[in-house]
C-alpha cells in the first residue's frame, strides 16, 4: 500500500440510546402540536378552547384595593346623606284625626323635627301609632326631602258606658277607645254592660256594642240609650218611643224597619215600636 493511499475511516457509532431518546422527544413534540391543533383556531387549549391566562398577583391586589376604596366612599356618602341637614324632617303631617288628637299621634310616632328622614322605618312608626286604642289603621309615608305624612283611620265610637265618675267610649267591636269625663254626643248609653275594661280592652257582652254599631249613624244619633236585659234588646229614642228589637240579632234589618215605621207615623204619639219580627212590626 502506498503512502498516498489512506485507509477508509471507520463508521461513526452513535451513543447508546440516542436514537430512542430523540424519537421519544420528537413524539412528545408532535403530541403537543397535535393537541394544540385540536383546540381550535388560534391555538385554543383544553379549557374552553383558550390558553390559560396567568393573572399578575400585584394587578389583582390593585383591583381589590380599588374596589374597597369605592365601597368605602359610597358608604361614607350614604352616612353623610343620612345625617345631613338637607335630609332632616321639618314637618310631621297628621291626617284623619281631630285637631286635639294630632299631638298625640306625633308623640306616639316617635318622629321629631330634625330627625333624619332616611333612617326611620315607616312600618315601625305605623306600629307605634296603631297601638293607640282609638286608632284603627295607619299609613306612614316618607315624602322627601323633609316631610313625613301619617294617615290615620280612627275607630268609630258607637256608645258609652259609665265607669266610676267618668265614662268609657267604645266601638262596634266592644273595644274601649278612651275614657272621658262626660258622654260624647251622638252615641247612646249602653245599659247591661257586665264587664268594663281600660282603653284597649273590651267590654262584655260584645253583642251590645255590635248592636249599637248596626243601628246606623242616623238612628244611633237619635237613640238615648240601648239596653240588653235577659237577652232582649231595647232602645229609647230621644223624645220618641221605645224600640223593641227582641234578640240582638239582625239588628241592622230591624233598625231599618223601625226607622221606616217612625217615618210613617208623622209625629203621631206612640210609646213603643216592636220590630222583633221585622216582617210584622207593631206599634202602640
Amino acid at each position: 500500500m502506498s503512502a498516498s493511499t489512506r485507509a477508509p475511516a471507520p463508521p461513526r457509532r452513535r451513543p447508546s440510546g440516542s436514537s430512542g431518546a430523540g424519537s421519544e422527544a420528537r413524539g412528545r413534540t408532535k403530541a403537543r402540536d397535535d393537541q394544540g391543533g385540536k383546540g381550535g383556531k388560534g391555538g385554543k387549549g383544553r379549557k374552553g378552547g383558550r390558553d390559560d391566562i396567568t393573572v399578575d398577583p400585584a394587578h389583582r391586589r390593585r383591583v381589590v384595593l380599588w374596589a374597597l376604596g369605592i365601597l368605602t366612599v359610597l358608604a361614607a356618602l350614604a352616612v353623610g346623606a343620612a345625617v345631613s341637614p338637607l335630609l332632616a324632617v321639618d314637618a310631621v303631617q297628621v291626617t284623619g284625626v281631630t285637631p286635639e288628637r294630632v299631638a298625640e299621634v306625633r308623640r306616639a310616632s316617635g318622629i321629631a323635627v330634625g330627625d333624619s328622614i332616611v333612617t326611620f322605618l315607616p312600618g315601625r312608626v305605623a306600629g307605634r301609632v296603631r297601638a293607640l286604642p282609638w286608632v284603627g289603621d295607619v299609613t306612614v309615608v316618607r315624602s322627601l326631602p323633609h316631610t313625613v305624612r301619617i294617615e290615620v283611620v280612627a275607630r268609630i265610637p258607637v256608645g258609652w258606658t259609665k265607669a266610676g265618675s267618668g265614662v268609657l267610649v267604645v266601638d262596634a267591636t266592644s273595644r274601649v277607645l278612651w275614657t272621658a269625663d262626660a258622654p260624647p254626643p251622638g252615641v247612646p248609653e249602653l245599659g247591661g254592660v257586665a264587664d268594663v275594661a281600660r282603653p284597649g280592652g273590651v267590654i262584655t257582652p260584645a253583642s251590645l256594642a255590635a248592636a249599637a254599631g248596626a243601628l246606623g249613624t242616623e238612628l244611633r244619633s237619635r237613640t238615648a240609650a240601648l239596653d240588653l236585659e235577659d237577652g232582649a234588646l231595647t232602645a229609647q229614642i230621644i223624645g220618641g218611643p221605645q224600640i223593641r228589637y227582641g234578640s240582638p240579632s239582625s239588628v241592622g234589618a230591624k233598625a231599618r224597619v223601625a226607622a221606616a215605621v217612625m217615618g210613617s207615623l208623622r209625629g203621631a204619639p206612640v210609646t213603643y215600636i216592636d220590630v222583633s219580627v221585622p216582617a210584622a212590626p207593631v206599634s202602640g
